[in-house]
Formats: C-alpha cells, structure tokens, sequence
C-alpha cells in the first residue's frame, strides 16, 4: 500500500488514515524491534513530527537504523519519506505541542516533586488534544449516548476513572454499569450484553486478563466497544469501534491514571450535551433527590451532635456556591 504510493512520487500525499492502517496490518509480523518502533508512532504521531530519529530510538530504546528498517518495511525509502506523512498532517495547526512543559519536566534538578508531577500531568492530559482526533472522539459520544444500555469495563487501577464516569453519566441517565465481576463472574455478568449496547473499556500496560473475556464477550454479542487505552495496540484493538488514547507517564513509580478520569470526563460532558434537554431534566430529578435526603452540607457544617435530641435542620435546596458532587 504505502510501497505503491512513494514510487509515484506521492508520499505527502498519503493519508494519516491510511499509514495507520497499513502499520495496524503489518505490525503482529514484524519482529519485536520493528513492532515497538510501529507501535510508538502509531501512539506519540506528535513526537514523530517534533523529534529528531535519533531522539526518538532513544525512547523507544532501539538504534536509529531500526526506524530506518521500520519506515522501509512500511514501503517507504527512508525514515523522512514516513516522517514527511506525519508533518503534513500536523501542518498548519498553531500552538500544537507543550514541548516547553515536557523539557521543563524532564529537566528535574532542583524542582521539587510535586512540581514535577503537576508539569507531568498536566502534559499528560495536553496530549489528549493531540493524539486523539476530535472526529473519533465526537462518534464515540454519539455512540454511548445512544446506547441503551453502557457497561464499564475497568479493572484493578483503572476501576477510579471507571468509577468516575458512571458515577457523573447516572447523574443525567439510566443503564451505566460498572463491573463488579472477574474472571468467570465476569463471563456471567456479559453474557446479556446485546448488539445494541455498548462497552467502555479502559486499560493501560500491563493488560488485565480480564480484557481477553471482554474482548470475547462484544465478539460473541456484537455489542460496541469504545476501548480508552495507553496504545493503538491492545488485546481489545481487534473489536473496538473506536479507540480514544491517554497518557500513563509520571514520576512517580506508578503510572498515572489522571489523563485516563479527564478523557472519561470529557466523554460523559459530550454525553450529556448530546442528550440534550431529556439529560438535563433527569439531572434535575436527580439532583433534587439528592437534596431531599440531606445528602449535602454546609461548607461551615460541624460534626453531629452525638445527643439524640440535637437534629441539624434540612437544607431546602443546593448551596448558592461550594461543591455539589
């Protein structure tokens, strides 16, 4: 594909789209050099265009003439031939990179660690804007909101963004699901997923398990999947719909999971503006329960009284200001 392209003389004129599926194709045959090669461009397109080769083989921990049997295997003559289809794509876009955030980050001297971590993060969840497309993220709104019925899929440390987004979706909707099952429990709690409904899966390296009986589960029931990864290239990139990227890098010794909340944010504030007026009167019935049961406090509220006598009054509605989550 890409082979026949370049000996027309028209490499820049290759889609983004169509690279991308022909590394998709080609990557489980590659050896493992080339493969970790294809799998980093495929998820860091931006650091393609703004990082030289040998910058890049000293991420990804491979020699430069490796990128050089990458681009060749893709059909390409050389390394700038398949950078050129990277630059073109990016070209014209003002202010796309936080190159001075991530320099600034790993720089470290005598910046403190918190310091650290704020830059980190931030870049992080600046990279949600770059590596995922705006048309992707636009049909995967469409396609939860639509659905009848959303079951979470996020297991071990990703249960919190998971957590997250079903807590703010029940909010404005019915029929959100977050797993609470794993392993053959796990197979039971999907065997009633339909075609109609749809499965977001959230997962980062190293993959759960679990993620293979979810994968199975949506082939057998031809349900959707929206999968929210660290790469392109996961154990459910086979049946996903649409996948939508976030980044794990941190200082810290763990991976990050804040990208991976404010990606399930975003997604269910698209959600809600896709509903429209439908969500926005059952967040008020919502909301307005949740008040009636004094779920709320006053920012000044003390602890109860433990006399039995003493019984703080009600509030009659929300706060003027302060946190209502």
């Amino acid at each position: 594909m890409a082979r026949d392209i370049i000996d027309r003389g028209q490499s820049t004129a290759m889609p983004m789209g169509e690279l991308t599926a022909a590394i998709h194709e080609r990557i489980t045959a590659m050896p493992a050099q080339l493969a970790a090669g294809a799998r980093f461009i495929l998820d860091h397109p931006d650091v393609v265009v703004t990082s030289s080769m040998r910058d890049i083989a000293m991420s990804i921990g491979v020699a430069p003439a490796t990128l050089v049997r990458l681009a060749r295997a893709l059909g390409f003559p050389d390394w700038s031939s398949l950078r050129e289809i990277y630059v073109a794509s990016y070209r014209g876009t003002p202010g796309l990179y936080a190159r001075g955030a991530s320099a600034l980050v790993e720089g470290g001297g005598e910046e403190s660690l918190l310091g650290r971590m704020t830059g980190t993060l931030a870049a992080d969840t600046t990279r949600l804007g770059l590596v995922n497309d705006a048309a992707t993220f636009d049909a995967a709104v469409r396609r939860l909101a639509e659905a009848p019925r959303i079951y979470v899929a996020a297991f071990l440390s990703c249960r919190a963004p998971g957590l997250t987004f079903t807590y703010i979706s029940r909010l404005f909707r019915d029929e959100v699901h977050l797993s609470e099952a794993s392993g053959s429990s796990l197979v039971t709690e999907l065997a009633t997923l339909s075609e109609k409904d749809v499965v977001l899966s959230i997962n980062f390296s190293p993959y759960s398990r679990d993620s293979l009986l979810v994968g199975g589960a949506v082939k057998r029931s031809e349900a959707g999947l929206i999968s929210l990864a660290d790469s392109r290239v996961t154990p459910l990139t086979d049946v996903a719909e649409h996948v939508l990227l976030f980044e794990t890098a941190s200082p810290s010794f763990f991976p990050t999971i804040v990208a991976a909340t404010a990606l399930v944010e975003a997604l269910a504030a698209g959600m809600m503006r896709h509903l429209g007026v439908k969500a926005a009167e059952h967040l008020t019935r919502v909301e307005e329960s949740l008040y009636a049961a004094d779920t709320y406090v006053e920012a000044n509220a003390r602890s109860r009284d433990p006399n039995p006598g003493s019984d703080p009054t009600p509030k009659s509605g929300p706060p003027t200001t302060g946190n209502q989550s």
